[in-house]
């Protein structure tokens, strides 16, 4: 016991920053812009997110001012948006936020001229089949769109029957029929609504002071209400690129200047924060135990991290993300490729760069073997091999 004992203070002395193995693998670019010229006419990648419809996940890629939809199956590009809303003054890239939910028939766009709200139809694919415009010099921000009970709902600011600007919860029965069933009420603070996730029956919602409440979703059709839990501690933001990833009963967040923060949300309507990264960082992804954080906008910020104790998160293959690699630099000329956003489907992240978007495969990545044969739980610290 003495010897373990010694071992252990001894291996807490020297612990083990980085799983520096190098498992990380460049799945190659599905989507690029090879230039740092910024223009409406030329798509640039910004976010991306996940959802399926009749049993297949689709990705979405906003790319500046219209949505790209791919089947992940086989990055099959499936269709994309014609919404061709105006930009603003000299504004180039105005797709602000959007947000789909799995086998809804609806989703949700904002941009700073108005929201559109578009039908992706009844087919067994998605298509965007219609849309409606309402405009505003309000700059809405940002929206999100659920599913419960077997009825669509939408959380948006400026639209027909809304709370004097504020965040108001509708039922939606078609694009020209959406039924404002209630205000949602913020303590606190009165500001813009910009988007959220959808964990069983609550929502965790983001607004624009970059602080997530969570609520309850209690009832069904038009009697459905949203009760503020009084959970407001997770800072992220939630526009164009979020800081806020959840998968298998945790999440991360992440905040310009306010590092990573692993959070167990097993039981969604009480999160416990269970481990912290210091940094620089404000965008977040989560696959299984593996997260990825960046600096928005900022070349050469990415960060890979395993949760096998989320309470110690490890590095993850640090030197995959050097400048020097090929797949860092696609372009010969300026490098613009700042990180915008990523998502995980699977061992696979999909990652946006503003001037390419790519794939990245962890599927190489097995957790890390302890050399003392202990439970990485009970060893974080220790010296990690790979077999």
């Amino acid at each position: 016991m003495k010897h373990r004992t010694l071992y252990t203070a001894l291996a807490m002395l020297i612990a083990v920053s980085a799983f520096a193995t190098d498992c990380l693998e460049d799945g190659g670019v599905f989507r690029s812009s090879l230039n740092c010229t910024g223009l409406p006419t030329i798509p640039k990648f910004f976010e991306v997110s996940t959802f399926s419809w009749g049993g297949t996940d689709y990705l979405a890629l906003n790319t500046g001012n219209e949505l790209s939809l791919y089947r992940l199956t086989d990055l099959h590009p499936e269709t994309a948006s014609f919404f061709r809303v105006g930009n603003q003054g000299d504004s180039d890239y105005d797709l602000l936020n959007y947000s789909f939910c799995d086998g809804c028939r609806y989703g949700v766009a904002t941009y700073k001229m108005g929201t559109v709200l578009f039908d992706l139809g009844m087919g067994t694919a998605p298509r965007f089949v219609a849309k409606t415009f309402h405009g505003t010099s309000s700059d809405p921000r940002g929206a999100f769109t659920f599913e419960h009970g077997g009825s669509q709902y939408l959380l948006a600011n400026y639209l027909p029957g809304d709370c004097g600007g504020d965040a108001t919860l509708y039922r939606f029965g078609g694009l020209e029929d959406l039924e404002p069933i209630g205000c949602l009420d913020v303590p606190g603070f009165s500001g813009k609504f910009l988007n959220g996730a959808q964990l069983e029956e609550y929502l965790y919602l983001g607004f624009y002071d970059n602080r997530l409440r969570v609520y309850r979703v209690q009832g069904t059709g038009g009697g459905l209400t949203l009760s503020y839990t009084g959970h407001d501690g997770l800072r992220a933001y939630m526009g164009r690129g979020k800081g806020f990833a959840v998968d298998s009963g945790l999440a991360v967040t992440s905040f310009v200047g306010d590092g990573l923060h692993v959070w167990d949300v097993s039981d969604p309507g009480a999160p416990v924060e269970l481990g912290f990264v210091p940094g620089d960082f404000g965008l977040a992804a989560l696959g299984g135990r593996f997260a990825w954080v960046a600096h928005p906008l900022t070349p050469d910020s990415s960060r890979t991290f395993y949760l096998g104790d989320p309470s110690h998160p490890v590095e993850l293959d640090p030197g995959f993300w050097a400048p020097s690699h090929p797949w860092n630099h696609h372009s010969t000329g300026d490098l613009c490729e700042w990180p915008t956003s990523a998502v995980f489907n699977g061992s696979t992240m999909y990652l946006a760069r503003y001037n390419v978007a790519q794939a990245i495969d962890f599927s190489g990545c097995p957790p890390p073997v302890f050399a003392d044969g202990f439970d990485s739980g009970a060893t974080a610290a220790w010296s990690a091999v790979v077999p």
